[in-house]
């Protein structure tokens, strides 16, 4: 499997193992696609180390399957390669980003406590 998940309270937490690219981040979308009823999803990239345009692709597409079914998503943990990816494709704009799990789990039940 290309990832591990966790489920703290009503957020769902998922690990992706490596790398993301086309075929793990297509792997990681459909069990986003699948979850229900959770006030946010993390995607924590401590394990990441490499990710591609095609990983992109399916992470932007995950996003808006969440926005419309009210969900959040933060992504935490980003090595410093992975941040300039993010930077200089200016999607650090369109994502909320954070630098540990707890912070990202802190804006998620903040954001969805109104």
């Amino acid at each position: 499997m290309a990832y591990k998940s966790e489920k703290i309270n009503d957020i769902e937490i998922i690990y992706p193992m490596n790398e993301i690219d086309a075929i793990t981040g297509n792997e990681i979308k459909k069990y986003i696609n699948s979850l229900k009823e959770l006030s946010g999803i993390i995607i924590n990239f401590n394990r990441v180390n490499y990710l591609n345009s095609s990983g992109l692709r399916e992470l932007i597409q995950s996003l808006r399957i969440l926005k419309d079914k009210n969900i959040s998503m933060a992504l935490c943990n980003l090595s410093d390669n992975i941040k300039k990816i993010f930077t200089n494709t200016n999607l650090h704009k369109l994502f909320d980003i954070f630098n540990n799990e707890d912070d990202a789990i802190k804006y998620i039940q903040e954001k969805h406590s109104v």
